[in-house]
């Protein structure tokens, strides 16, 4: 609590704290060189907004001491909030950690590293319209290593086909969202999330902007191949019942085939074109058999799949420390709140 105390002591103009226009949110992991300098031009580009606004700092638990740089930032900035989590959770459950935090009626997201160069954020701003609920930033041309370009390729191709999106549409972590879009977006739980397939379950007022996107300027990214293979399995499995409904239609043709095979076979059986006792009868039972669990496991896995919507309550994130300004109201970890309380 004296580390927290501490932080209270501000240099930098009052930022109110109890509401705010806009508010960023940035995981945080392996980039503590550069948070310095992020937080610079995020600051000058929110100050000649004109708006009441706060920046979401989650600390994703970084090794390369990126937490003592957030409590830096935090003790000179009140507009700051840092987060700091027990384990590593991943990009997605971090921006939900961040999410979870903010109190802005503008909610924008964007990476650590200073590829989504946060000049671009008056650009996204201008293209939320009454009638858009996200705005997505798409690179002009992008600056990623060239696997990392195919696996976002192979991603896209798979959102696309599995829950019926746009073509046109891109996902990317540089978004401005509106409060509502980002309530209903906490509302959904899954362990492995994959942000782009979730804002499109709750809304389809989702259109591209054109923006700049720079080469990393420092580190390397941490999307490795495995973790890219991962993304796609979550966003083939975790947002769409359509492996499902596949694998049952697979089943029915299976079935379908059998019942066919089985008819061919007993009329060859019947002239007697089949010689050897009991062949007719094993082939018959192993392909019907075969076509009965392709269809039986795909409809117990829809049901499993539809429980497991229902009931999942597991913690996506396990929050260790909040450091943020002296007149921020918001509870720290473990501090009991009264609901009484005006």
């Amino acid at each position: 609590m004296e580390a927290q105390r501490g932080m209270t002591e501000t240099t930098s103009p009052p930022t109110p704290a109890r509401s705010a226009q806009y508010s960023i949110v940035v995981p945080v992991y392996r980039s503590a060189a550069i948070l310095p300098e992020l937080h610079r031009r995020l600051t000058e580009v929110l100050r000649a907004l004109g708006e009441p606004y706060e920046i979401v700092f989650v600390d994703d638990c970084s090794p390369d001491g990126a937490w003592a740089v957030l409590r830096g930032l935090a003790a000179c900035d009140r507009a700051v909030v840092a987060l700091q989590l027990m384990r590593n959770a991943g990009q997605g459950n971090a921006t939900l950690c961040g999410l979870s935090e903010v109190r802005g009626e503008i909610i924008v997201t964007l990476d650590d590293d200073l590829q989504h160069p946060p000049e671009e954020i008056p650009s996204l701003l201008r293209a939320l319209s009454g009638e858009v609920d996200v705005v997505i930033g798409v690179p002009q041309q992008k600056q990623h290593h060239w696997f990392r370009r195919l696996g976002s390729a192979t991603i896209h191709r798979i959102n696309s086909w599995m829950l019926g999106k746009d073509p046109g549409l891109r996902f990317t972590a540089f978004r401005v969202i509106r409060r509502q879009a980002v309530d209903a977006l906490l509302q959904l739980k899954t362990l492995s999330p994959a942000l782009g397939p979730m804002i499109n379950s709750v809304t389809h007022r989702i259109v591209n902007v054109r923006v700049e996107h720079r080469p990393r300027r420092e580190g390397r990214s941490s999307y490795t191949f495995s973790r890219l293979v991962a993304h796609a399995l979550d966003s083939l499995i975790g947002y769409s019942m359509l492996p499902l409904r596949l694998l049952a239609l697979l089943g029915g043709v299976g079935i379908l085939c059998s019942l066919t095979y089985s008819f061919v076979l007993l009329v060859r059986y019947l002239l007697g074109g089949i010689k050897v006792p009991g062949w007719t009868s094993i082939i018959l039972l192993l392909t019907l058999s075969s076509g009965f669990n392709f269809f039986a496991f795909a409809i117990i896995g829809e049901y499993v799949l539809r429980i497991l919507v229902r009931v999942n309550a597991t913690p996506q994130y396990f929050l260790r420390q909040r450091v943020c300004g002296l007149d921020d109201a918001r509870p720290t970890p473990g501090q009991r709140v009264d609901a009484r309380a005006p």
